[in-house]
């Protein structure tokens, strides 16, 4: 990150770019766990899934009885990152990819009864999955892809607001990547463009407005 930042100094770059890092999964092991926090201080969020985030600190996230994310200790572990410091001023934060369980998004400025953010094809059924779901492989780079486009655009919003937003842009990406095996389908109609027949817009409206049911 310094490099970077040097050779945008020599530039005469007028604005700091953000920062956001998926951690290589092969690395995520506790021996690397020192080099991960000093990391952060220079990143503005750090964007694990759940597993990778409990290999860490060697923890397993998943509760043996079910299977199913333990959500407390996701909680735990991301808040040991978060009180690390991430980015300038502390400022930064923790969004943990939980597969069909959503989100969790760690932000200083967030309420912790405000941190899960649910995946867009929730399944109905706790263990089952959702019928539009066809293959996740993908969807947790869709997410990110999303959430950066996300980052970039809102910029009406500061703080835990925006990344909030953000993190709706990246469910939804994450949503089109998953319902069938490869890319989405890209296309066109009078309204503009669309991605597996449906308009982004009209989705981010939909997962909006799920989110204000909750």
């Amino acid at each position: 990150m310094p490099y970077i930042m040097t050779l945008r100094d020599k530039k005469n770059a007028k604005s700091r770019p953000i920062f956001i890092w998926e951690p290589v999964p092969d690395l995520c092991v506790p021996e690397h766990l020192d080099e991960c926090l000093k990391a952060l201080t220079y990143v503005d969020i750090i964007s694990p899934n759940h597993v990778e985030l409990g290999a860490f600190f060697n923890r397993d996230v998943t509760r043996a009885s079910s299977g199913e994310i333990n959500e407390g200790l996701v909680e735990e572990l991301s808040d040991m990152f978060l009180k690390s410091g991430i980015g300038p001023g502390s400022t930064g934060c923790v969004v943990v990819r939980c597969g069909k369980r959503g989100c969790l998004v760690a932000h200083p400025d967030i309420p912790v009864q405000d941190r899960w953010l649910p995946a867009f094809h929730a399944p109905g059924v706790v263990g089952e999955q959702n019928r539009k779901v066809v293959d996740p492989t993908g969807g947790g780079n869709a997410f990110l892809g999303g959430l950066s486009v996300g980052m970039v655009r809102v910029t009406s919003k500061t703080g835990g607001n925006r990344l909030k937003e953000a993190v709706i842009w990246g469910t939804v990406a994450a949503s089109l990547a998953i319902e069938q095996i490869g890319m989405p389908i890209l296309g066109t109609d009078e309204q503009g463009e669309t991605w597996n027949g449906v308009h982004v817009w009209e989705r981010v409206a939909d997962y909006t407005l799920k989110l204000q049911g909750l």
